[in-house]
């Protein structure tokens, strides 16, 4: 999350920024890596229950460790459902915009972002201009670990800087030095530093960037910057023991101890060897009359693990509000309004998500409106562009196309057409679509000897 510092800490903001300041906002930073690193941990699938240790082969013990990865499921059901359809922009401005995302497959970024901000809870891009022969403005996710954004205290939240810092390794991938990039609405100020927490930074260069603006949009996920699955880790844990002691359950099921009384396998260590491997081989235990024999197990009661089983997994998909998609009973009434009231609690969380999401967007619009008009492209006013995200969902274009028949001369067939999944322009469809008729209607005329005007002439009459 973005760091705050007061304003009057330093007239010059843009060429002379104080290294304590800098050195004081990269150890606030580093402070809240912890949590940046576990929530990457449970999307990786390395849980707290890896850690687990019952006493382990010294007790005789099983210690299953199982993981069921809740977490990877609901960033990537999140994920896709906002943002598994490109952004789309209309408006004023947007062509020479439109081709610079082109070329720089803004779509599979925005993707890379939307996973960023589904496991942490913020997403930050980074803006530059190409090492190419004629450079290009480009942007890229850059890990939060690594990169930070700097705003004043005022309410409004101004950027004043931002810092991106990585270690720089040998041959043997050990640290030797840090990288330390600070980006202000002018320059670009380059240090190395042996130690990143002490404040014995080298200066490296200083060159000027023409963004006009801190070349670095934070990106929330939502107010209070949390991941998708951030507030059922606890339940995510719950499960994960009770699937590893369930397991556990069964092999000590299996390896039940047996009792006997009243007899005994043998007198020393080599005979009761010998009798157990027999009645392993021949599964007859030969006993005295009033001997005893029988297993220790541990009662198993599989019908109330199951409903605990049951009842954690639906707390994890209700709170996250991702349901579950596997579920039986989701998919048994497939029509539109009953999919709309499935995915009600989704359609929330995705709306949070789209409303900070569109905030990036925008401010990602203002810099690449800014840099393009450095380079002398007509770039107009963006502040008024329009920004739509549409779900990826299943389409029922069946009970579309049912809809369509009934409002016919109700509703206009742009309007109409655009409603269907497979029509990408609706404007250019409406128009085939009424080439198509008449050219049918010629078609048929013809085949009953009928003669019709041609382009504006009469087959009856001579061109004059």
């Amino acid at each position: 999350m973005a760091i705050i510092r007061d304003r009057d800490l330093t007239d010059d903001w843009n060429n002379n920024i104080p290294l304590s300041i800098i050195a004081g906002c990269i150890e606030e930073h580093r402070r809240g890596l912890y949590r940046l690193d576990m929530l990457e941990e449970y999307y990786l699938g390395r849980h707290k229950i890896l850690c687990r240790d019952l006493g382990g082969e010294d007790k005789g013990l099983p210690n299953n460790r199982l993981v069921a990865n809740h977490a990877k499921y609901i960033t990537d059901v999140a994920v896709g459902y906002v943002t598994g359809n490109p952004v789309k922009y209309a408006g004023e401005g947007m062509d020479e915009i439109q081709k610079a995302y082109d070329r720089i497959d803004i779509v599979s970024h925005d993707a890379e972002l939307a996973k960023d901000l589904s496991m942490f809870g913020i997403g930050l891009e980074l803006y530059f201009m190409t090492s190419d022969e004629k450079p290009y403005p480009k942007v890229t996710v850059i890990d939060p670990r690594n990169i930070f954004l700097v705003v004043d205290d005022s309410v409004e939240y101004k950027p004043l800087f931002g810092v991106h810092y990585y270690p720089k390794r040998d041959a043997k991938n050990q640290i030797i030095a840090w990288s330390i990039n600070v980006y202000t609405e002018t320059q670009i100020i380059r240090y190395k530093a042996i130690d990143v927490n002490s404040q014995s930074y080298e200066l490296i260069d200083q060159t000027p960037q023409y963004f006009k603006a801190v070349p670095i949009v934070e990106y929330w996920n939502n107010e209070e910057q949390q991941g998708d699955y951030e507030q059922q880790l606890s339940l995510i844990d719950a499960y994960n023991t009770l699937a590893s002691d369930r397991v556990n359950d069964k092999e000590q099921f299996v390896d039940s101890i047996l009792m006997l009384s009243g007899a005994s396998l043998g007198d020393d260590l080599e005979q009761q060897t010998e009798a157990i491997q027999l009645l392993k081989k021949h599964k007859i235990l030969n006993m005295p009359i009033d001997a005893v024999a029988q297993w220790l197990t541990k009662a198993l009661n599989e019908a109330d693990t199951e409903v605990l089983r049951g009842a954690l997994k639906t707390d994890i998909h209700e709170f996250s509000m991702v349901p579950n998609l596997t579920d039986e009973n989701f998919a048994s009434n497939a029509s539109g309004v009953a999919m709309k009231y499935k995915l009600f609690g989704l359609e929330q969380l995705a709306k949070t998500k789209e409303r900070y999401f569109i905030q990036g967007l925008r401010e990602r619009l203002k810099l690449f409106a800014n840099i393009l008009g450095t380079q002398g492209k007509a770039i107009a006013d963006v502040s008024e562009v329009e920004i739509t995200m549409n779900r990826s969902l299943p389409n029922n274009d069946v009970e579309t196309a049912t809809m369509i028949a009934q409002l016919t001369d109700m509703v206009s067939n742009d309007t109409l057409i655009s409603q269907l999944s497979f029509v990408k322009d609706a404007a250019e469809e409406t128009k085939l679509v009424a080439e198509q008729k008449a050219e049918d209607v010629r078609n048929t005329q013809e085949a009953f000897g009928m003669n019709f005007p041609k382009d504006g002439v009469n087959a009856d009459e001579p061109a004059q």
